[in-house]
């Protein structure tokens, strides 16, 4: 199969976990009785802005946290670049994952623009920065369901059960930032990778590691866990203002406990945009809270929209252009 033919059945892949999800959705939607169309319109009222503009307002806030993160993590792999040029980069992306197939194509976009202000060099700094900042949001995020699992839902036989996925994905990452930044799992890894992989990408893979040691500081760690507390929390409210602004009047605590959850499924490359998987999740798991599938579902296309807005300024950035600052210092 040569490349193009091995793109198209990717994409028909994730066409395909896109769809069948969205079906369902749909289909337990208009299987509910009474259902009519004119039951979404009712959701929206004037007393809908409030609630719409605090969840911009938290949406926006995030971006900027989030950003910063991001350079200081950046600074970490040797690339130095003005907050508001990386806010620029980072909106485009956010206009990327918006579009691009599987929910990952604003990282790669970013990625790329760290390239074209670094040159060839930092393309591996670029990119070990862009995957931590990643993986420790969605790791942040997982504490949050994990803690509210424990405090509110530990001892409630149906709620429960989503308690041990939280576990899992929590000890998960906590092996795998084990294995990137400890030097003796890393060099372990990279001895057992050096008996199946070729000689070059083995050195990849080593430099891969080494890239990633770089983020052993304390005061960093310090540094990115309260703007991941902050940037996730917001995120979080998000949704809540959300569910407010359909009428929905849920204690906070199923947002932190539920949406984690949806977020990690959201990131995930097997759809298109995080369609239909997310939508048939929040739709499962908010029903054990009481919210009918119409207004669980609406809830996150509302948060969905709500990013769409604020991304439109990375496409307003995008098309215009202008000229690329250069990176103070290139990683090597």
């Amino acid at each position: 199969m040569d490349a193009k033919m091995k793109q198209h059945a990717v994409f028909a892949v994730k066409l395909v976990v896109t769809l069948v999800p969205a079906y369902f959705v749909y289909r337990n939607i208009v299987s509910a009785p009474d259902w009519d169309i004119s039951d979404l319109y009712r959701l929206f009222s004037y007393e809908s802005l409030k609630p719409f503009a605090i969840a911009l307002l938290c949406l926006g806030l995030s971006n900027f946290t989030a950003c910063l993160q991001w350079k200081l993590l950046l600074e970490r792999q040797g690339i130095h670049l003005t907050y508001g040029h990386l806010l620029k980069l980072y909106y485009v992306g956010l206009f990327f994952n918006n579009f691009m197939p599987g929910n990952v194509g604003g990282d790669v976009k970013k990625v790329y623009d760290i390239r074209m202000q670094g040159g060839q060099d930092s393309v591996g700094a670029g990119f070990t920065a862009t995957v931590f900042d990643r993986l420790y949001g969605l790791f942040f995020v997982t504490l949050f369901a994990l803690a509210m699992g424990v405090l509110f839902f530990a001892y409630d036989d149906a709620q429960r059960a989503f308690l041990w996925p939280s576990v899992w994905i929590f000890l998960g990452f906590c092996a795998m930032f084990a294995g990137l930044c400890s030097k003796r799992i890393g060099d372990l890894c990279c001895l057992v990778m050096s008996k199946v992989l070729p000689g070059r990408i083995q050195e990849r893979v080593i430099h891969m590691f080494n890239r990633f040691r770089s983020f052993r500081s304390l005061k960093l760690w310090i540094q990115i866990s309260l703007l991941s507390f902050a940037t996730q929390s917001l995120r979080i409210l998000v949704h809540y203002f959300c569910g407010i602004a359909v009428g929905i009047m849920l204690s906070i605590s199923w947002y932190f406990y539920y949406i984690p959850l949806v977020a990690i499924v959201s990131a995930l490359p097997i759809s298109i945009g995080g369609f239909g998987p997310r939508e048939l999740l929040a739709q499962s798991l908010f029903a054990k809270a009481g919210v009918a599938s119409l207004e669980s579902v609406v809830i996150q296309l509302l948060a969905y929209f709500v990013s769409l807005l604020l991304s439109l300024f990375g496409a307003f950035t995008f098309l215009l252009g202008g000229k690329s600052d250069k990176a103070l210092d290139k990683a090597g």
